[in-house]
């Protein structure tokens, strides 16, 4: 999530409820994504695909070793009464 921040402060744009199904090439350099709602260009694309990153990857030409792994994560932004300056905070009795 941070690193997505980053980018759309930067320009990047997110198309989030899309599936891609198919990546585009050009003289051998990715240039976008086929998507459910329609074709994408792009200059850089970011494979996000989690555990399906090895296959999305294999669909343009690419080898990705990927091993699925099941993790929690909880995103937050500031909570008021929180100091920005703690250390991430768990509480395994909890599962959080």
């Amino acid at each position: 999530m941070a690193m997505a921040k980053g980018a759309r402060m930067k320009g990047a744009r997110f198309y989030e409820g899309v599936s891609v199904t198919g990546i585009t090439r050009e003289a051998g350099r990715v240039t976008g994504v086929t998507t459910t709602a329609g074709d994408i260009a792009a200059e850089y694309v970011i494979n996000c695909g989690g555990m399906w990153a090895r296959q999305l990857a294999q669909q343009a030409g690419v080898a990705v070793p990927n091993q699925a792994a099941e993790h929690y994560y909880l995103i937050t932004d500031t909570m008021e009464d929180v100091n920005a300056d703690w250390p991430v905070v768990e509480d395994p009795a909890s599962y959080t």
